[in-house]
């Protein structure tokens, strides 16, 4: 499985669902997967995708939420894991794509564990670890919420377009949708 593939799977398993995607590999597998949908990508900003999610979720509890995150921007954001363990919103999952790499900044190993279903159980969230695509879709479908599912993908590739968007067209484009 590859990125691109793994958030085919989130989209088609939350099809209703307000997207909030990390900088680098999210961003791009969420753009390649969607057609460049209307989600709120986060570029230039490593570390704070599942905190801004937790602020969508809270704004929009009637809308589900989905965090895709890379495991460099889960590992950067640790902190936000803690949060959503205490403010426990029912609508947000949070999805980390793990390959054990900084892939956005040439592939550099993360050096630490790929252990983010580990940490949410701890915390005392649902967490489940899905290594295909028909896991992905299925446990992004069953899993409660607030939970995370650790995507683990072997197929390490660029996922397609350029993680670098116009942040004014895709705030108008998530507002949109949002508001929908």
């Amino acid at each position: 499985m590859n990125p691109t593939q793994a958030v085919a799977a989130l989209l088609r398993a939350r099809p209703d669902a307000l997207f909030v995607a990390s900088l680098g590999t999210a961003t791009s597998a969420l753009r390649a997967a969607s057609g460049d949908g209307p989600h709120l990508y986060m570029g230039g900003s490593m570390g704070s995708a599942l905190a801004v999610a937790l602020g969508v979720a809270g704004r929009r509890p009637e809308r589900p939420v989905v965090a895709v995150l890379g495991d460099g921007e889960g590992v950067m954001g640790a902190g936000s894991l803690w949060s959503l363990a205490g403010i426990r919103p029912a609508n947000l999952l949070a999805a980390v794509l793990v390959d054990g790499h900084y892939t956005i900044t040439g592939g550099q190993p993360l050096a630490v564990p790929t252990a983010f279903a580990d940490v949410a159980r701890t915390l005392g969230l649902p967490a489940e670890v899905a290594a295909s695509e028909a896991d992905a879709e299925r446990l992004a479908r069953e899993l409660p919420t607030p939970g995370l599912l650790e995507i683990r993908y072997d197929e390490r590739t660029w996922p397609g377009p350029s993680p670098c968007v116009d942040p004014p067209v895709v705030r108008a484009r998530f507002e949109a949708a949002a508001a929908s």
